[in-house]
């Protein structure tokens, strides 16, 4: 487990920034302004329409995750997490298109999770991945502690890590090579002939709702404010602020999932008591001339209310995370260069080590 989150940081640097332009470039129907004026409205659709146009950025992300020791929580599963990262990151935009009108499809009829076009899809958008990333890892958990670099270089599905991190995280010299990496062209095609993976994905088909009761789900639990303008890097910025109530979104999902009622109850009240006492909030920061998002932040806090009253009503905190992302570069050439002495497995050789 404890390798596991090293993995999970490694994933949230690389995915986080990313998600922003695949979230971004989607439909209109898809902003919520909650009771914003219709100016203020017009921005956030304005932000839509320019993210739209991102294939390329720069990023620097700060995220801090804590799971406190406390009642029913020992140091097997308490954790503290921040990691730093930032670089350069580009996708090829006729592919993003694809995946934009993909996440529609599959929203209309969840089926195509299986299909080919959506596997063809998603393995050329890795192919067209280039990026240059560096993090910072600071991690204890399960009574270890671990302080790491890594540097992650990515281009025409050829994924690589420098040596040094591996060494540190294995505890082994890692002789002769500098660069170790995986050459993950055609992964999805692989993942997918995976029987457990085609069961999981099964799954999700069956989960499948219509896209404008999601959208209605996500605008009854969440509210949005304009705030007073601020400025990123000299960039004056419009600043908005969502607050999700996420007892009120877990209601009306599982409403919107299970009618009939058909989950098992006790999973379900446990759930729900969990996020009555989970407080997201997230601030957006777009540029007032051009609507790029310059900034998201965003803060978790999770209670229980099982833990002890402190005599004044307060709850034990089980999880806290807080994380901002600064994007800037929009659109400008992303040029990384994959070393000649790189050590790159191809997938066959992955697989022969898996088993």
């Amino acid at each position: 487990m404890f390798t596991r989150w090293i993995y999970i940081a490694l994933v949230i640097a690389v995915i986080v920034p990313l998600a922003t332009v695949v979230a971004n470039a989607d439909n209109e129907g898809d902003v919520i302004c909650g009771d914003l004026a219709e100016s203020d409205c017009q921005i956030l659709k304005d932000n839509l329409t320019a993210m739209e146009s991102v294939g390329a950025m720069s990023f620097s992300v700060s995220m801090s995750m804590e799971v406190p020791e406390g009642d029913g929580v020992d140091y097997r599963t308490a954790m503290n997490m921040s990691l730093d990262a930032q670089g350069s990151l580009s996708v090829d935009p006729a592919i993003l298109a694809e995946i934009v009108d993909l996440e529609d499809q599959i929203e209309e009829s969840p089926s195509l999770l299986l299909s080919q076009d959506t596997i063809t899809v998603l393995d050329s958008f890795i192919a067209g991945l280039t990026g240059d990333v560096t993090l910072d890892l600071y991690l204890v958990a399960e009574g270890e502690t671990i302080d790491v670099e890594m540097h992650l270089l990515m281009r025409d599905g050829i994924f690589v890590l420098d040596a040094g991190a591996l060494e540190d995280l294995m505890g082994q010299p890692m002789q002769g090579m500098d660069w170790l990496g995986l050459d993950a062209n055609g992964i999805m095609t692989l993942v997918a002939s995976d029987p457990s993976m085609v069961e999981a994905l099964g799954l999700m088909e069956d989960m499948g709702t219509d896209a404008s009761d999601m959208q209605a789900v996500e605008e009854a639990a969440t509210s949005v404010t304009r705030l007073a303008d601020s400025e990123i890097n000299g960039v004056a910025v419009a600043v908005f602020e969502s607050s999700v109530d996420m007892g009120l979104l877990t209601d009306l999902v599982v409403g919107l999932y299970d009618p009939q009622g058909l989950m098992n109850p006790t999973e379900v009240a446990m759930t729900r008591e969990a996020l009555a006492e989970t407080e997201l909030i997230m601030w957006q920061y777009i540029g007032i001339d051009d609507h790029y998002t310059y900034r998201t932040a965003l803060t978790m806090e999770m209670g229980s209310s099982d833990a002890e009253d402190d005599g004044q009503g307060a709850v034990d905190r089980v999880l806290s995370l807080s994380m901002t992302l600064d994007q800037s570069n929009f659109n400008e050439p992303v040029v990384v260069e994959i070393p000649e002495d790189a050590f790159v497995m191809p997938l066959a050789m992955l697989m022969q080590m898996g088993n």
